[in-house]
């Protein structure tokens, strides 16, 4: 059931109405005994006409005229009273229609509130609760009549909901998704709850609502999902590492075999040179794999400065130019129309980030091609283009594409994307990408703004 804080006393429209329904009724009666009394004295004066006795006769008619006049006032008065009290009468009908109506609006909408698995509570601008459904009254666990008391009283949840209310009423904004904990039975619950402005229909403030909600298995549910993301994460790239590590381990034991037997067998002509090589080359893949591996599970703050994206573009663009005139790749960066705002970002790690995208595109053009890079901004956020003409990503890869250690070239460890990620990730942005069979563009997206944690 919605618990609400009835006033005590009769609506004084009500009253005013009964009051002057009685009094038109009232002078109606009166002024029919009051008409009956003057009909009666014109049919006596009547009588006094037709007597023998002699009556000068212009008095009579005098009389006459007068009882006839009053007869007529009568009349009219009493009609316009009938004519109130009908009117009276039709209007008071219309608002037991209208109270009629109102009593199932609000029943409908008790029902409505009582049976929400969310919790609804009003209070009023001095902390009053003024309303209550029994959601709220079951999560809280107050009396179910505990309209009328202060919120801050009634329960343990009272002083987080009156400091949410503070924040509401300084704010002047609502309040969403706010969270808190609460020590019931043992038990600690997490609750969630939104703050919103009461009003009445001139817009005058009468108070808060809030809406309550138990999130604490759903919470504990995406802590585990949380943690379960993270095994499966920290499970690919142990395998990726694995796969990674296992190659060049197993190239490194034949050829320290080969070489042993070589060594032992003082009559053997070949020479160890090229086995020598072929370790130094392995252990060097090792030590890559090693620091790709380091980068990538770093977790180093972020050094933010302000800079000039296209000085950093321009840069990283030079840095590539040697490889990209190697393979017949043309390098190109798009001017924006509109100066770019100064942004704060990791310079270095910004520049790593686009360096590996770039990196991508040459190596999906060997052939020779485009590479272009674009940079503006849009929604008070920075975005980098960087686009290749190749032959696109094909579709049965495209969801592994960011996993660490995944690659479809011969080459490299597979942790370049991935990285790449992850560093735009420190700064708040996100790496999407669109592929077609005429070329893949890879778009960085960060805020104008570094996150608060690297400010």
């Amino acid at each position: 059931m919605f618990r609400v804080k009835h006033s005590e006393e009769r609506p004084l429209g009500q009253l005013a109405t009964g009051a002057v329904l009685g009094a038109v009724i009232l002078a109606l009666l009166l002024n029919c005994g009051s008409l009956l009394l003057v009909a009666r004295h014109y049919r006596l004066l009547c009588r006094v006409a037709e007597a023998s006795q002699p009556v000068a006769a212009s008095s009579v008619e005098s009389l006459r005229g007068e009882v006839l006049l009053q007869m007529m006032f009568a009349v009219v008065v009493s009609l316009a009273l009938a004519s109130g009290a009908v009117t009276l009468v039709w209007f008071r009908r219309r608002d037991f229609a209208s109270q009629r109506t109102l009593r199932d609006v609000k029943s409908l909408a008790y029902n409505i509130l009582a049976s929400m698995d969310q919790g609804v509570i009003t209070i009023d601008r001095q902390g009053t609760i003024t309303s209550i459904n029994s959601a709220a009254i079951r999560l809280l666990g107050v009396d179910a009549e505990c309209t009328g008391q202060p919120l801050s009283q009634v329960c343990a949840s009272g002083p987080h909901l009156m400091e949410l209310a503070q924040h509401l009423a300084e704010r002047k904004q609502p309040i969403r998704d706010q969270d808190f904990t609460v020590e019931r039975s043992g038990r600690t619950l997490r609750y969630r709850a939104d703050a919103h402005f009461l009003n009445d229909v001139a817009r005058r403030p009468l108070g808060c609502v809030f809406l309550l909600r138990d999130v604490t298995e759903r919470v504990l549910l995406e802590e585990r999902m949380t943690r379960m993301e993270r095994f499966i994460s920290l499970g690919t790239l142990a395998s990726g590492l694995h796969h990674e590590l296992k190659n060049p381990l197993t190239a490194l034991s034949l050829h320290i075999q080969l070489l042993d037997e070589r060594l032992r067998d003082p009559a053997a002509a070949e020479s160890v040179d090229d086995l020598l090589g072929v370790l130094k080359t392995e252990v060097h893949r090792l030590n890559g794999v090693l620091e790709g591996f380091r980068s990538f599970a770093s977790l180093q703050r972020l050094n933010i400065q302000t800079l000039d994206v296209l000085t950093v573009l321009d840069e990283t663009a030079r840095l590539i130019a040697p490889q990209a005139a190697g393979q017949n790749v043309r390098i190109t960066v798009s001017r924006p129309e509109a100066e770019l705002l100064q942004v704060s970002l990791d310079s270095q790690k910004f520049q790593q980030a686009v360096l590996n995208l770039m990196i991508n595109a040459l190596e999906a053009m060997p052939s020779g091609g485009t590479l272009s890079l674009r940079a503006f901004q849009a929604d008070k956020r920075l975005v980098v283009e960087v686009s290749d003409t190749g032959a696109g990503i094909p579709p049965e890869v495209r969801k592994d594409l960011f996993q660490p250690y995944f690659s479809t070239k011969s080459q490299g460890t597979g942790m370049g994307l991935a990285l790449t990620e992850k560093l735009i990730g420190q700064h708040g942005g996100q790496v999407d990408y669109e592929s077609t069979a005429q070329g893949t563009t890879f778009r960085i997206t960060v805020p104008l703004e570094p996150p608060r944690d690297e400010a």
